[in-house]
């Protein structure tokens, strides 16, 4: 009886993370799993966590791409349903324009201060012809 229920309990963990028959389809749940993070371990992808919540979700990612759904819906989904820190790749433009326009304008800065010392601390030439004349 316990042999039956341990074989039981077997077969349905394998079965959670059984391949997709089509191998492009595998291939395209693969590169999912490894874009979106698992919101339990930190910046771990969900390919790679062994936490609950990721094989739940690479379940649902390999449900997803076999019914038919696409990259950017299996995407979707996830942010949907859990922000946008899931993904390795933030929607938001600004996440990725923030330090290149904080270098430039940390580059703008220090240029204008730059260009403002350099004339306070010119000091006045005296006029020679000044001093010619008299």
């Amino acid at each position: 009886m316990i042999a039956v229920v341990v074989a039981l309990i077997l077969q349905a963990t394998a079965a959670v993370d059984q391949p997709l028959p089509d191998p492009a389809q595998e291939a395209r749940a693969q590169s999912l799993m490894r874009e979106l993070r698992c919101t339990v371990c930190e910046n771990e992808p969900v390919s790679q966590s062994t936490a609950d919540m990721a094989v739940d979700a690479r379940r649902k990612i390999r449900q997803l791409v076999g019914e038919g759904s696409s990259d950017g819906q299996v995407r979707d989904f996830f942010v949907e349903r859990y922000g946008d820190y899931v993904s390795f790749r933030p929607s938001n433009w600004l996440l990725w324009l923030f330090p290149f326009a904080l270098l430039v304008g940390a580059g703008a800065l220090l240029a204008l201060r730059g260009f403002s010392r350099r004339h306070r601390e010119l000091a006045p030439v005296p006029d020679d012809r000044n001093n010619e004349s008299a």
